[in-house]
């Protein structure tokens, strides 16, 4: 699980991400990211009911993605960021590794 620090929670926060970000596209989902002043780095995750009714999945792709986004923050050097991950279908019933070698390919983009 990511840190507190490292967590998108207010809504205006994801609002501002939303309207100023950049979008990156990847087969599991859409990210925007949003560079910023300091050197913080923080995430937030969308998971719709789309993806699943039942909560229990939603709840895992949320705990792996956070999950390889904790492994991987190190790789996205110095500057600060702020990204929220908007999921799509293809993401249910993956590993742990296939959902990190796609976050590494984001950061390479970004």
């Amino acid at each position: 699980m990511l840190k507190k620090i490292n967590r998108i929670s207010k809504k205006k926060d994801f609002e501002e991400v939303r309207n100023k970000g950049r979008l990156y596209y990847s087969p599991f989902w859409g990210c925007l990211v949003l560079k910023t002043e300091g050197k913080e780095k923080q995430f937030g995750i969308v998971v719709s009911k789309k993806i699943s009714k039942r909560a229990v999945v939603r709840n895992k792709v949320k705990r792996l993605l956070s999950e390889a986004i904790r492994r991987n923050m190190e790789n996205l050097g110095d500057k600060g960021y702020k990204g929220v991950f908007l999921v799509k279908q293809a993401i249910v019933g993956k590993s742990l590794e296939e959902i990190e070698a796609e976050i590494k390919k984001l950061w390479q983009k970004i």
